[in-house]
């Protein structure tokens, strides 16, 4: 009989943490966790009741994952570095990794550091790039272009488990 209520315990202390939210046509949102889907029949245990729902009642069942990481900007993340020819390329991406490293070019004799603010997608794509950021040692035009345009060539891991976009900088010494 104690091990018996020992399990019950133990069962509804795991039943009591929200896993699912489901949200019927009504408009209410329930909190518990999805137990099985059956014959269009929802068993779902919340507020330490099993629940059966039919499925026509249901409008989404969104599953709460925790993300730790909100995606912005850490200036405290460690300095990462990979090649790029002749070039060491410098960046800084919370729980990424580069995979590609941006094609690195430069024309002329014009030199200096250019710090590169990013926004990446969970799939690793840089989607926007702006050279000038706090760190860079010159204000050049062209190496500003040349440095925004590179950024945009380079690709980081997959995380898609990750934020929606993760901010962070790329930084080219030319």
């Amino acid at each position: 009989m104690k091990c018996f209520f020992a399990l019950l315990f133990i069962a509804s202390s795991f039943f009591s943490i929200s896993q699912h939210t489901v949200v019927l046509k009504t408009g209410e949102k329930l909190e518990g966790v999805v137990m099985t889907i059956n014959n269009d029949i929802l068993s779902f245990y919340s507020n330490q009741m099993l629940q059966a729902i039919e499925l026509v009642d249901v409008v989404s069942i969104f599953f709460n994952e925790h993300i730790a990481y909100d995606g912005k900007f850490d200036p405290t993340e460690e300095v990462k570095k990979i090649e790029s020819g002749k070039y060491m390329i410098q960046y800084q991406m919370k729980d990424r990794t580069m995979v590609k490293a941006p094609p690195i070019s430069n024309a002329t004799e014009n030199k200096g550091r250019v710090v590169v603010d990013v926004t990446i997608d969970k799939y690793g794509i840089v989607h926007r790039a702006k050279a000038g950021a706090t760190g860079s040692t010159t204000s050049n035009n062209y190496l500003y272009i040349k440095a925004e345009f590179a950024s945009k060539g380079a690709r980081f891991n997959e995380h898609k488990t990750g934020p929606v976009e993760s901010k962070g900088t790329i930084i080219i010494d030319y």
